[in-house]
């Protein structure tokens, strides 16, 4: 196919784009900073993310993809096509991208996705379900007949299916991720601290004290915010225990999403996933517990894939490789053939 072939998973917290023959070339946040009055961009990607927080109101950080679908049009697009300019220079010939998207996604959702994929310098657009993506880079074959289910845990939305023959036949949606448990964190040191913190700092507090199960042993740091009551920076003690309630709040919903999907699922695939068992992927699988979460609420054995960051790139990685074999159900489309 003529043209370069890149693959993308434009997440809610992260970019992530492959090239076939170079592999991994870029991983950015889904970040970028525009100038408040002009809307001219100032940064993008790491540069955005660094000045979050740390910037007047002559800057708006802004986020253009939420819970996995476009919230921001141009800012998408201008993000969009900074990376697309990035990797691929003033070629002649535009690229051919593969592009990830929610299993849940609706043809209006498609359809955005192609306006801002092929206006920020793509010549045609391929869309591949989040988690059959990630199920390929995981290495689930395309052909086995014996269900597998899926949790792809991002940033924005966690995506649950059940994969078999190659296909999606059981999926559903949830719209909370590693971000909605940055957000929850904020909230409850504002409201029982009335303490504010920045977005970068909940999500190191997620990181270092964030678990889907109480620990063992308790953890504790020292964060900086700013108090409520003086409007004056303020050094405090956080603790694992403190922040479990908050985050566990937002895990039980993604726990109620993997539990409807199996009550959908037919009992021969069900029988299948009880010897196969779950596998997570995505950055939020990383929390401390998960798995274990999982295992305990289902009665199945789930474990953390080998590399679940990339694990959806991987497998655009895969499907860029073998461009020319893609099925019917996944061949290039202009705007036009969305219904």
């Amino acid at each position: 196919m003529i043209g370069m072939n890149i693959g993308v998973d434009f997440g809610s917290s992260s970019t992530i784009m492959v090239v076939d023959g170079k592999g991994i070339v870029l991983d950015e946040p889904t970040v970028i900073a525009v100038d408040s009055e002009t809307k001219y961009p100032i940064a993008f990607g790491n540069n955005a993310y660094t000045i979050e927080g740390r910037t007047d109101d002559n800057i708006k950080v802004i986020h253009p993809v939420v819970n996995g679908v476009i919230s921001n049009y141009t800012m998408a697009q201008k993000l969009l096509g900074h990376y697309l300019l990035k990797i691929c220079g003033n070629r002649v010939l535009k690229p051919n991208v593969i592009i990830a998207v929610p299993s849940a996604c609706t043809n209006l959702d498609k359809r955005t996705f192609i306006d801002i994929v092929t206006s920020a310098g793509a010549g045609r657009v391929c869309f591949v379900e989040e988690s059959l993506a990630s199920a390929i880079g995981i290495g689930f074959q395309k052909d086995a007949l014996s269900g597998r289910l899926l949790v792809n845990m991002g940033g924005g939305e966690v995506d649950v299916s059940v994969v078999t023959m190659g296909s999606i036949a059981v999926a559903d949606t949830v719209k909370v991720g590693g971000l909605s448990i940055d957000a929850a964190i904020q909230k409850h040191l504002k409201k029982t601290r009335d303490i504010t913190v920045g977005p970068l700092t909940a999500e190191r507090i997620k990181i270092c004290l964030g678990s889907a199960i109480p620990r063992e042993e308790e953890l504790a740091m020292i964060v900086s915010g700013k108090s409520e009551t003086d409007n004056m920076p303020i050094s405090f003690e956080v603790t694992s225990e403190e922040i479990y309630p908050c985050v566990r709040e937002q895990v039980d919903l993604i726990m109620n999403g993997i539990r409807n999907v199996l009550e959908k699922t037919p009992p021969e695939l069900v029988g299948d996933i009880s010897d196969n068992g779950i596998v997570l992927t995505g950055g939020t699988a990383l929390l401390n517990g998960m798995d274990k979460l999982v295992s305990t609420a289902t009665g199945i054995e789930t474990v953390v894939a080998k590399d679940p960051l990339y694990s959806t790139a991987s497998g655009a990685m895969d499907i860029v490789k073998n461009i020319d074999k893609l099925s019917s159900a996944y061949q290039f489309h202009t705007v036009h053939q969305i219904d």
